[in-house]
């Protein structure tokens, strides 16, 4: 039963994070949002036990791209400038948002935990180190270097040439700062 809720919840928290990210206004949100989608996406990799893909998303996704967009957001724009007050459904997505990060890094501390026992249980059995994943880390290795090699490495480019547009335009666009007087 607790499994089927929090299936259904990394569902509804990548769906609700890629309709937010989409259709919200500001920059900021937008990223806070894509990073709930990601985040529910880790847990949705966890349910097809697929633990190396979670772990790769929360830390190159989450904490690579999406820490990247967010210091773009920032440093590109009028951060002291005039504020605007976020809507209080997006403040409660945010907390949901955060509640069920939390949960997904809860489940991929028992997954490693439980796989850092079973490497141990099985290497004191035969004193090899063992395969846990049957052979799974192999197929995606040669899948990375091998035929998706340039399309992985065409998507950097693209994500870097889009964060440099990005700053580009908003430079362009910036309002000029008031000088103080004195």
């Amino acid at each position: 039963m607790i499994e089927l809720l929090l299936f259904w919840t990394c569902c509804l928290t990548a769906v609700a994070g890629a309709i937010g990210a989409a259709t919200v206004r500001n920059l900021f949100h937008a990223a806070l949002l894509l990073g709930l989608c990601l985040s529910g996406v880790a847990g949705l990799y966890l349910f097809l036990e697929a633990a190396y893909l979670a772990c790769i998303q929360v830390i190159v996704y989450i904490g690579g791209v999406l820490v990247l967009v967010l210091f773009a957001t920032l440093f590109s724009a009028d951060i002291m400038g005039r504020t605007q007050r976020p809507v209080w459904w997006l403040r409660l997505l945010g907390i949901v948002g955060g509640a069920l990060a939390a949960v997904v890094a809860v489940r991929l501390l028992q997954v490693v935990l439980q796989h850092g026992r079973d490497l141990a249980a099985r290497r004191n059995d035969s004193g090899a180190v063992p395969d846990l994943f049957g052979g799974s880390q192999d197929a995606i290795g040669d899948l990375l270097i091998g035929p998706w090699l340039v399309p992985f490495l065409l998507a950097g480019v693209l994500l870097t040439v889009a964060l440099v547009s990005a700053v580009a335009t908003v430079q362009r666009f910036r309002r000029p700062v008031e000088r103080a007087r004195g």
